[in-house]
């Protein structure tokens, strides 16, 4: 019914094939919420306030030697990981990624790949991993497999880890749920699947995400507020820093010290606000400005939103006024608290 569902069968498969149980996850991973998925979160903002969760070691990203240690212990069960990271639009990068399945096949363990969010056409191919070659156990899927309109999910794995887990007739029901299998999801499922491969999706992602990042980065040059723009196919990160204006950098540090993150928001506050340009902070307390267009917008739509981003961080380059008047507001109902 959802991606943390299809992640916390993930898991049991990854215990039921392997007879270990420990999990490994990646800084910064995002997963879901539900028990088994929150264990595998990188963020302790989510994890704060429930208990001892399932047992499972974080991985610096990019980290092989600090993975290979974990995995020498011998009760790992899985990896899993996300081939561009949803909290952050963080790329662990194609050595990384094809070197944790080489050492997760070494030492036993499954290479779990969460396409929840970037696979299915987003991040311009049918599966992010493909982009460097990834051969993962087992892959889960969500959010755009029926193109949104339904509650859906899906576990995709190899058929000698099907076997493994349901492994006899008492053991046909180990993984269920209320409304797995429901004809409306499975119908919308396939049409979906059915427009991604009709209408090119996946290569259109590819193109007007070229299209877009081309774009940011000529704002880049101009906007010493931009950091850096990343991602792949229409799967878009900005990240933000302090300008070089020492009149901004102090309103930047003031914006800082309420909450860290506060430009971000206020960038996406604009954006929605005069523009009805709908995006999002890519996780907490970052400063990074996510963009996950549709699939099917066309090349007006992306110089559009460029011109839109290009007017709010025009104004963000004056003080006082734009958006930093806003940030003055937020700033003192956070002191009147």
């Amino acid at each position: 019914n959802s991606g943390a569902e299809a992640v916390e069968g993930a898991l049991k498969f990854a215990r039921a094939a392997t007879g270990k149980t420990r999990f490994l996850y990646l800084e910064h991973a995002f997963h879901g919420l539900t028990l088994g998925a929150l264990s595998v979160n990188g963020s302790e903002h989510f994890r704060a306030g429930f208990g001892e969760l399932l047992p499972a070691t974080q991985i610096p990203l990019g980290d092989l030697g600090a993975l290979e240690r974990e995995l020498r212990a011998g009760d790992v069960a899985c990896l899993i990981v996300e081939p561009i990271q949803g909290k952050g639009v963080y790329l662990p990068g194609g050595e990384f990624l094809r070197g944790a399945q080489r050492l997760c096949r070494q030492y036993g363990a499954l290479f779990i790949v969460d396409e929840i969010q970037a696979g299915l056409g987003r991040a311009g191919r049918p599966f992010a991993g493909e982009h460097w070659g990834l051969e993962p156990d087992i892959v889960t899927v969500s959010k755009a497999l029926s193109g949104g309109y339904v509650p859906v999910g899906a576990i995709l794995t190899r058929r000698e880890i099907h076997r493994r887990v349901f492994s006899s007739l008492e053991r046909a029901v180990v993984h269920s749920n209320t409304f797995g299998m429901n004809e409306l999801a499975m119908g919308a499922g396939l049409a979906a699947l059915a427009v991604l491969e009709e209408e090119k999706l996946p290569q259109r992602a590819a193109e007007l995400g070229d299209y877009f990042v081309a774009g940011l980065n000529r704002l880049k040059e101009n906007c010493d507020l931009i950091l850096d723009v990343r991602g792949k196919g229409l799967m878009i990160g900005i990240e933000f820093g302090p300008p070089k204006s020492r009149v901004l950098r102090g309103a930047w540090q003031t914006l800082e010290k309420v909450q860290q993150g506060l430009f971000a928001q206020l960038v996406v506050m604009a954006l929605l606000r005069d523009h009805a340009l709908l995006t999002q902070v890519s996780a907490h307390r970052v400063n990074i400005v996510k963009f996950l267009p549709p699939l099917v917008i066309e090349k007006e739509d992306v110089d559009w939103a460029l011109t839109a981003l290009e007017e709010v961080l025009r104004e963000a380059q004056r003080f006082p006024g734009g958006i930093w008047k806003w940030g003055k507001e937020l700033v003192r109902g956070a002191l009147a608290r």
